[in-house]
Parts: structure tokens; sequence; C-alpha cells
């Protein structure tokens, strides 16, 4: 009787753990099946077909009004950085609607977002440089080990979107071309004219203009002006002292913000460590608010700042309150107006 108890027994128990095995295997299935339809081959799909899949309905439009998508649907392989309706419309409709009636600056834009070759996620590297069909180099940054992939400071939001002559990457951001080294803008920008000048001081200018890669805080004019002049001037005479300043603001690395976390320090140049917050809407860097933020150059990213920084034991050649800080003034908008052409969001 015992025995026939037992056998009975492990019979149940054997086809509950069949049942609970078909129950494991069937989720088992189903999140590969998932998985597998994050990174699906539309194989019946181009490039410009599946953009419109995936709902970037912006990007097919200009892509049809700049007489590409026939280039796009062609044999390929292409790989596209994909912006998605929310990132065009982030642009300001002033630069939107210039964009429209120019169409070859519209055209250089988007070839910018496309290099030739397949490139998978798995295939993207810390700092690559890709080039585009534009002709200008797209960088890659990956961040957070590994989570958080950024192209020419964009982040990508849905990697590995694969149709029958590519892959779309969609990314949060429209690109935008380089204009240069960070020497390069900070000596076209008005808003740079004091940091350019104590740049060539301290003979950094050359450094800068370097392969990099490069993450420097950009005090603009109003961030200089804040300093009394006399302390200004003192600054500007003392090359060794300038020379530290400058290098503080400079991270030998590229620092864009989707990479960037609250309460991160970042090792400078000059040996000290920077750190970053983000409250209240804003982001800063020590005492110091971001007013225009991942500025690409070729060589690095520049984020804009409305206060020189100092380093903790150089802080004492002032005391007139050179530090102080006032977060009164709407240089956020002047800056703005004169950093268009590098990041026109």
């Amino acid at each position: 009787m015992k025995l026939v108890v037992l056998l009975a027994f492990v019979g149940v128990c054997y086809a509950k753990s069949n049942a609970n095995d078909a129950i494991w295997m069937e989720l088992f299935s189903a999140t590969i099946a998932d998985a597998a339809n994050g990174h699906k081959v539309n194989d019946d799909e181009n490039i410009p077909q599946l953009a419109g899949k995936l709902g970037l309905n912006t990007l097919v439009a200009l892509l049809e009004k700049t007489n590409l998508t026939d280039a796009l649907a062609g044999e390929g392989p292409y790989t596209v950085f994909g912006p998605t309706d929310k990132a065009f419309a982030a642009l300001p409709k002033k630069f939107v609607n210039y964009l429209l009636k120019n169409l070859k600056l519209l055209t250089k834009i988007l070839t910018f977002h496309v290099a030739d070759g397949k490139v998978l996620s798995s295939d993207l590297s810390d700092n690559q440089l890709v080039p585009s069909v534009e002709g200008s180099s797209i960088r890659i940054n990956i961040y957070k080990n590994g989570t958080v992939i950024t192209a020419s400071g964009r982040q990508v939001t849905l990697p590995d979107q694969e149709a029958s002559n590519g892959v779309i990457h969609e990314v949060s951001g429209v690109l935008f071309p380089p204009p240069g080294t960070i020497s390069d803008v900070t000596a076209k920008c008005p808003v740079f004219s004091f940091l350019n000048k104590a740049l060539e001081i301290a003979q950094l200018t050359s450094v800068l203009a370097g392969d990099g890669p490069f993450t420097i805080f950009a005090p603009c004019d109003r961030a200089f002006k804040r300093i009394p002049k006399k302390c200004l001037d003192h600054l500007l005479n003392d090359t060794a002292l300038l020379t530290k300043v400058l290098e503080y603001h400079v991270v030998p690395a590229v620092g864009y913000s989707a990479g960037l976390s609250c309460g991160d320090e970042l090792k400078t140049v000059e040996g000290g460590s920077v750190k970053i917050t983000k409250a209240m809407g804003h982001v800063r860097v020590n005492h110091a608010r971001v007013v225009y933020a991942d500025a690409s150059t070729t060589n690095g990213v520049m984020h804009v700042i409305d206060r020189v920084l100092f380093p903790r034991d150089s802080d004492g050649f002032c005391e007139d309150g050179a530090l102080d800080y006032d977060d009164s003034s709407d240089e956020k908008n002047d800056v703005a107006e004169h950093l268009r052409f590098l990041n026109p969001f």
C-alpha cells in the first residue's frame, strides 16, 4: 500500500515537474523570440521602407525632399543613424525653415547620418570614428558599461534595426557635421574671444587643435567678465596660473551629456577633478552652469559654461569676489544664438 502511495506521489510530482518545465520553456522561448524581434532582419524592407515602419516619418519626408530615398533604397549596405520625429521637432522652427529652403545644406546634414557598410551596435567601440557619406566622421562613444551608446553625442535609443540593405540605429537627436577642432571653434565664435585670447597666451591653442579626444567646459565671455578687471588682468599676466586654470577646464576624454551622471567627478588635464551635478533642470560643473551642451568638434565636445572654474589651490589670487556666482544673467540665449552652427538646438 505504501509503495502504491509513493509511486502515485512520484507520478504527481513528475507531472508537476513536466508542467513546470513546459511553463519555463515557454517563457524562455518567448523571451528569446522577443529579443530576436528586437534584432530582426527585415528582408523585404529597404532602409527608407524600414524607417517608415519604425515611425521615423520626418526623416522619410526629408529623404524624399532631398532625393536621397532612391540612393538609400539601393544595394548598399548602409548604416543610418535615424533621428526620431521628436528629435527633428526639437530644432528651432527658424532653423528648420532655413534648411527647407537650402536643400544643399539639408542634404549635407542628412548624409552625415549615413555610413557605408553595415555596422551593428556590437561592432562599435568607444571613440570610434565612423566616416559618413557626407565626409566628416561620426564619433561613437560608449558609456555606463555599454548600456549607453552615442553617435556624435546623440543617444542610440533603438539599435540594430536591420533592413534588406543595411541597418538603422534610431537616435534621440539630429547629428550635425562638426565645424572643426575645439581651437577652430574658439577662434571663430564671437562668445569665446576671452577664452581664445587666454588659450593663445598659455600656448594651449595647438594642444586643443590636436587629435584629442577632449571635453572642454568652455567659459563664454560673460564668464570672464564676471571676474573683476584687476583680477582678470592679473590672471592674463601670470602665464603659469593661467595655464593651470585653463587646463582645469579640459578633460582628456569625450564626455557627452548622455554619458554623464549626477555626482560624476572628472579628472582634468590640470590634475584636479570637476564635479557634475544635475538638479532643477540645470547641469552644473562645480558651481558653474552649463548654458549650452554637447557641441561636437572633430576632436571632442564642448560644453559652454557661465563661470570660470578655478582649481582649489588657485582661487586666492583675487580678493574681490571673483568666484561669486550670479545666476540672473540671460547668457544662455546669447550663447545659443552664436552657436547655432555648432549644434542648432
